[in-house]
């Protein structure tokens, strides 16, 4: 059974993984990671009284626009992980927030950091979050990475890799697509191949404009162009041409090869 540990500074959490939260090798899917994430952090924001509920009574809503994962190693299916998330202070309109993921001994398995906007839902406006938070209670928190959140620079090809349809089912409570489709696009953008021998252990996203229902969208990659340790992403609306985000995956060789698919 999932349990929580509650305080001002720190939420705890604990998960089980399950058969549909693995990938073809029975690890944990990065997909379901960022999911954990988003779900922790939603949590505790509302044991804060600053969650997306008490927000929406203002017209505002959280919008993750910067995220960093390092995956250390990969829990596999039944494994009992513990995620850990705390504020991290205010940076002009970015509230800020790290994560730690723990294995059954209390190694640490995964880190991540997040950069937040609170936007007006109807003018799409970014709010001054000190509005809202007491952003100097947090400033001295542990950061888990030296370097902050940063916009991402990339390279990619004209042509796109991959064309996807934003369905009912890629929206979220923003009445946007929510940010963890954008990554399994991503994913799924690269060759078989790629993920067959290699692990991602390392994962960068700027969200930079958002994405609705019945949006064309064109995955741009240079996974085909390199067999280098990093690849580059962009994805863009099909018939405005703005980006919607942009991504730097690190892979590294997988120690457990799958050829069934």
């Amino acid at each position: 059974m999932d349990t929580l540990e509650i305080n001002q500074t720190k939420f705890t959490k604990t998960f089980r993984i399950g058969s549909f939260d693995t990938d073809f090798n029975g690890r944990v899917k990065l997909t379901s990671i960022c999911n954990y994430l988003q779900e922790i952090a939603g949590m505790h924001a509302d044991a804060l009284n600053w969650g997306i509920d008490k927000l929406m009574q203002q017209n505002l809503s959280w919008v993750l626009t910067r995220l960093k994962v390092k995956v250390i190693d990969y829990p596999k299916w039944t494994d009992e992980i513990t995620v850990e998330t705390w504020p991290t202070g205010i940076e002009g309109l970015f509230g800020n927030r790290d994560f730690r993921i723990l294995d059954k001994h209390g190694n640490t398995i995964i880190l991540a950091s997040s950069s937040w906007l609170i936007i007006n839902i109807k003018s799409k406006r970014p709010t001054r979050p000190h509005s809202i938070i007491d952003g100097d209670k947090y400033g001295n928190a542990e950061k888990v990475f030296e370097t902050p959140l940063q916009k991402l620079n990339t390279d990619v090809p004209e042509n796109p890799t991959l064309s996807i349809d934003v369905h009912f089912s890629d929206i979220d409570i923003n009445q946007h697509v929510n940010n963890v489709k954008y990554i399994k696009w991503i994913i799924d953008s690269c060759p078989i191949e790629k993920l067959r021998s290699g692990l991602i252990d390392e994962l960068k996203v700027n969200f930079l404009h958002e994405a609705k229902y019945s949006d064309q969208l064109n995955i741009y990659n240079n996974c085909n162009n390199n067999n280098d340790r990093e690849s580059h992403f962009v994805i863009r609306n099909n018939k405005s041409n703005v980006e919607n985000c942009r991504s730097i995956i690190k892979c590294i060789t997988a120690k457990t090869i799958c050829t069934q698919i």
